[in-house]
């Protein structure tokens, strides 16, 4: 639960989590677990996990978490857009321009993917390229699930102050909506409303 000061009580309020924070701290924890678990076993489900890897892994899921556990909503949608495309376009890359060889550190077994961005201290193979897919494609479905909420919200703010000012919420209630008072709004509003009835 994300941590609220309500400005009328000195206590704090527990607000719902979002679902970009959700993701924020599913992966963080993922990535800090992995980047732990690699010191110890480089060679982990078949990575390719060098200390560089592993500081990288501990460095995002620490950044991941920061932004989870933050109040302000925007920073898990900052994180989670620049860790989808960075992860997404490293996998991708990793398909793309990965040549077959014997990987420096990690698992030895030779990998037809695998790319050197500094050999023999940090390689990805075809294991992690798959992990950054899915790893960026999640943060990327964290980003799209920030917007599609803020933009029902942004909807739920004006419908209430249009129910709280007696407007219609939506064109279908133009017809029964009532006219403007003045001579201008009067005229204004019976043109809409014309309007409005001939398109249906």
């Amino acid at each position: 639960m994300a941590t609220v000061m309500n400005p009328h009580h000195a206590h704090h309020v527990s607000a719902p989590r979002t679902t970009t924070q959700k993701v924020c701290l599913a992966l963080g924890a993922l990535s800090l677990l992995i980047g732990i678990v690699g010191i110890f076993k480089s060679d982990f489900l078949g990575m390719h996990l060098s200390m560089t890897h592993n500081l990288i892994n501990i460095a995002t899921g620490a950044l991941a978490l920061w932004a989870a556990f933050a109040e302000n909503t925007r920073r898990a949608y900052n994180t989670c857009m620049a860790f989808g495309a960075l992860f997404g376009l490293v996998g991708v890359a990793g398909f793309i321009i990965g040549q077959p060889g014997f990987p420096g550190v990690g698992d030895p077994a030779s990998d037809d993917n695998l790319l050197r961005i500094i050999p023999n201290v940090l390689e990805y193979g075809t294991v992690e390229h798959l992990a950054n897919l899915i790893r960026g494609g999640v943060f990327l479905i964290g980003a799209m699930a920030y917007k599609t909420s803020a933009e029902r919200g942004a909807r739920a703010v004006v419908d209430t102050q249009r129910r709280a000012r007696g407007l219609p919420n939506s064109e279908s209630d133009l017809s029964r909506a009532p006219l403007g008072t003045s001579d201008i709004n009067r005229r204004s509003d019976v043109e809409r409303r014309t309007n409005f009835e001939d398109r249906i």
